[in-house]
């Protein structure tokens, strides 16, 4: 059953503060998305923690540029990764606009994270994402890692795009990661949740027109049903254990608990936490809101648990 977490702290209630006056009321349009990258970039930014590196990666793979980069611990555990893939969208941020994420999950497993720098709508539509997030995947196992020594994760776009990576895997014959653990995924640029009109007025970060913008720009001419683009649409089935967080006031709630519906009805192990009154894809405040790093808590307890070491 979902865990329904009790009142949010003064932080998260000042940050959801900041987002509506800031975010949230901005109609937007092509011409706003520097505008829009800046801000989210403003609104993440984090410092490291004390003991995690950045390197930045930058080669050759399958044809085509790779770049991301590395959040390692000192000493970290060998033959283990987590690949990261950011939220924004498919329109904004970058690995370091989410470090607040990579970074602190890096310390709290002690692995090394790769978080992938994939390419942006609109200047680069779908699959241009998906085909990046491809590459990082067959790059991590041509470096040696093993399938069931690699999780995934992300947030938000990077959530959904997490879940389109193993629906891809499946197309194409190629291993799974061991777990998945997703924040507030966006799995259906369709839009068809409830909470889209439920939450219309408790959600912090947007406004339906907002998402829409950001689905159209991304799907391109592909329908929005296609499973790799809305992978709610697909077969879930042989999906690998899903760790799903998701907050009871976004817009994107249904997003969240109808891929929990879905997966375990397909056999998928699913653990599902429901926090109480949070903005979209709050871990990214980790660091400055306590309910951040207690999702990233239990996302760590949940992954090691979830994999024997």
């Amino acid at each position: 059953m979902p865990h329904l977490h009790d009142t949010p702290s003064l932080q998260a209630r000042l940050i959801a503060r900041g987002l509506r006056q800031l975010i949230k009321p901005r109609k937007v349009n092509r011409a706003d998305i520097p505008l829009l990258r800046g801000l989210m970039s403003a609104f993440t930014r984090a410092r490291l923690p004390a003991g995690v590196k950045a390197e930045r990666v930058k080669r050759m793979q399958d044809g085509d540029w790779l770049r991301g980069e590395w959040l390692r611990p000192e000493q970290p555990r060998r033959g283990r990764a987590l690949l990261y893939l950011h939220g924004g969208g498919f329109i904004c941020g970058a690995p370091r606009t989410h470090r607040a994420i990579t970074a602190r999950l890096a310390k709290r497993l002690g692995i090394a994270v790769f978080s992938l720098d994939y390419r942006l709508a609109p200047e680069h539509p779908f699959p241009a994402a998906l085909e990046d997030a491809l590459r990082a995947w067959r790059w991590l196992l041509a470096e040696g890692y093993r399938p069931d020594r690699i999780w995934l994760a992300g947030d938000s776009a990077g959530g959904g795009l997490a879940l389109s990576l193993m629906l891809a895997c499946k197309q194409h014959g190629l291993p799974l990661p061991a777990a998945a653990a997703l924040f507030s995924p966006w799995t259906d640029l369709a839009g068809s949740g409830k909470a889209m009109q439920e939450n219309l007025e408790r959600c912090a970060w947007f406004m339906p027109a907002q998402i829409h913008f950001a689905a159209e720009l991304y799907a391109n001419k592909t329908p929005r049903t296609d499973p790799l683009v809305s992978p709610l649409h697909g077969d879930l089935a042989g999906l690998p254990p899903l760790i799903l967080h998701v907050s009871d006031s976004e817009l994107l709630r249904d997003d969240t608990l109808r891929l929990a519906d879905l997966a375990r009805s397909g056999g998928v192990a699913v653990d599902l936490r429901v926090w109480h009154g949070l903005p979209h894809a709050w871990p990214n405040f980790a660091g400055l809101m306590p309910e951040g790093d207690a999702c990233l808590d239990a996302t760590a307890e949940s992954l090691l648990h979830t994999t024997a070491a």
